[in-house]
């Protein structure tokens, strides 16, 4: 005969088991569903509870975090990471695991390098740099060459080289130059730019500049003006982005067309934003950055400084940029209006 309490003994010892086993499985799978590794894909504020920005300065682009649980501050979803730490979920990816296929070669990625999810796919989400291992080629129909690396993102060979990036000999700087109470021992070298060998542009009076050169004359000067605001003690960065590209643009345009009627800047007429504006001669990305830089702080005494010192201000914190050709009525037949939009 069976024994009816050893059954229920039984019975109760398996439920109480299968609950033990649920409680056990149940917090660490949502555990991994939530609270992710990831990687930032923009330069990112943090934020309190609340939702309110904790510091001025911000986590850089690329850099991995690890985060505790997902929380949704004022109809937005953030990552926790750190007490009454979070930031934007909009602004990371979780980034998969890494390539274990054998290494064919490595190569350096280039400043302006695109990145896609497949040969000829969409955009990636992802933000690499320097040297990169290499897991896969593939050639397309047009005769391209890609390179599969790190994340499952492809780029083409075009944008990649195998040697390290050289970056141009940087300018030192000053930001007392032309103050007789400047007691720095920095010195400049003054080579007038145009003294040098100078591309040519072909392009109408009045146009703007591709896409690539105009983004990567911006990242070589927010290196020359972050750099230079790290030597005079700004603890803060800016950053450039593109959110404001086609308004950069056409600031540009408008300023270029004003020079070429007027012989004249516009003085910032119809700017939305805070704004510096120069000319400078076309030529490389870095080239220009710098005959830009060097004017807005070494060569700025008939505007007071007043350019200088807002590229020192703490409170600068964003910049945008745009360029386009002037001819200056044949004035100056290589020229390119140089506008900076800020967030001052």
């Amino acid at each position: 005969m069976i024994n009816k309490k050893s059954i229920t003994k039984i019975s109760s010892g398996l439920l109480i088991g299968l609950g033990l086993v649920t409680l056990q499985q149940n917090p660490s799978s949502v555990s991994a569903a939530s609270s992710p590794r990831v990687q930032l894909r923009h330069n990112s504020y943090v934020y309190s509870s609340t939702g309110k920005r904790k510091g001025k300065a911000s986590l850089k682009r690329g850099t991995y975090l690890k985060t505790f649980g997902k929380r949704s501050i004022k109809g937005k979803a953030f990552y926790k990471i750190g007490k009454g730490r979070y930031i934007k979920k909009v602004n990371t990816v979780i980034p998969p695991k890494e390539d274990k296929d054998p290494v064919l070669f490595t190569v350096y990625l280039k400043d302006d390098a695109e990145f896609y999810t497949k040969p000829n796919g969409k955009h990636s989400l992802y933000t690499l740099m320097g040297k990169q291992n290499v897991y896969q080629t593939y050639k397309d129909n047009n005769g391209n060459t890609w390179y599969r690396i790190k994340y499952q993102n492809w780029v083409k060979s075009s944008d990649t080289q195998k040697s390290k990036v050289k970056e141009d000999k940087e300018v030192p700087t000053s930001a007392n130059w032309d103050d007789p109470n400047d007691n720095t021992s920095i010195e400049v070298d003054n080579t007038s730019i145009s003294s040098e060998k100078q591309m040519k542009s072909n392009l109408p009076s009045g146009t703007a500049l591709d896409r690539n050169t105009i983004e990567e004359t911006a990242r070589c000067f927010e290196k020359l003006v972050n750099d230079w605001r790290a030597s005079q003690g700004v603890i803060t960065k800016i950053t450039y982005i593109t959110s404001r590209y086609d308004y950069d643009v056409s600031r540009a345009v408008q300023d270029a067309q004003h020079y070429d009627k007027y012989k004249e800047s516009d003085m910032h007429a119809g700017a939305k934003y805070g704004e510096l504006e120069t000319l400078v001669t076309y030529n490389t990305p870095q080239k220009m950055a710098q005959e830009a830089f060097q004017q807005f702080v070494y060569e700025d005494a008939q505007a007071n400084f007043a350019h200088r010192d807002d590229l020192k201000s703490t409170s600068l914190k964003t910049i945008g940029i745009g360029l386009a050709t002037t001819y200056y009525n044949s004035y100056d037949p290589n020229g390119v209006t140089f506008i900076v939009s800020t967030n001052l």
